[in-house]
């Protein structure tokens, strides 16, 4: 019996792991190749660090879901140490697809109403959660329109008003907040501050920064959150 090939969930399609080994000093990044549980386990933590809602890893999470459901339907048909180690596994999958979900509705909650309205972040949802937003948006409006607005002058009614005073009712998240992230690929020359001097971005460096500063970089998969 191969159990290798019975335990390991991600490389049981043919997926290859990326390489842990890459020498720091090497000029040319290498491309990097990653199973879906790496690239799920990445989004979670990046979507845990940053202060708004990121891309949906949708593909990572279908293909995830798909293999738990095999490896589910192989556990009652394996020898007892082996269905073990296979549960086990199923449930850190399990554990890591339900997190990543609860995140970023957490996001949607506290920013609902920004969220909806922005097409960018309108785009980076799924079809499931942009319905929630929408749903939690509507009760939101409901509940405080029952409460006391109704009790309020016309003019002072519109929850989306950012003309009085400058002040803007639709909450945003902080995009200046304080991040740690980790350099995946040679960048180069960065200008951090427009008052400093561009600092050399090598694979592997760490960084403490404003979340506005490397948004552009993380979206382009050139540094991760830790």
């Amino acid at each position: 019996m191969d159990i290798e090939n019975d335990i390991h969930m991600t490389d049981e399609r043919g997926r290859t792991n990326a390489d842990d080994e890459d020498d720091e000093d090497n000029e040319e990044d290498e491309d990097l190749v990653e199973d879906d549980l790496t690239i799920l386990t990445r989004a979670w933590i990046n979507e845990r660090g940053a202060p708004d809602i990121l891309e949906y890893e949708g593909a990572a999470i279908e293909n995830l879901m798909e293999l738990v459901d095999f490896q589910m339907q192989r556990i009652p048909t394996q020898p007892a140490l082996v269905a073990n180690i296979l549960k086990m596994d199923v449930d850190r999958v399990k554990y890591l697809v339900r997190s990543y979900l609860r995140t970023r509705l957490s996001k949607i909650e506290q920013h609902a109403r920004h969220y909806t309205i922005d097409p960018v972040y309108r785009a980076r949802m799924s079809q499931a959660e942009l319905d929630y937003a929408n749903g939690f948006v509507d009760l939101g409006d409901k509940h405080i329109q029952r409460s006391f607005l109704d009790q309020l002058p016309p003019h002072l009614r519109d929850v989306n008003d950012s003309g009085i005073k400058g002040l803007d009712m639709v909450t945003k998240p902080d995009l200046d907040a304080a991040v740690f992230c980790r350099v995946r690929s040679n960048v180069g020359e960065f200008q951090f501050e427009a008052s400093e001097d561009p600092i050399v971005m090598k694979r592997n460096n760490l960084f403490i920064t404003r979340y506005s500063i490397i948004r552009n970089l993380l979206e382009d998969g050139k540094v991760e959150l830790i």
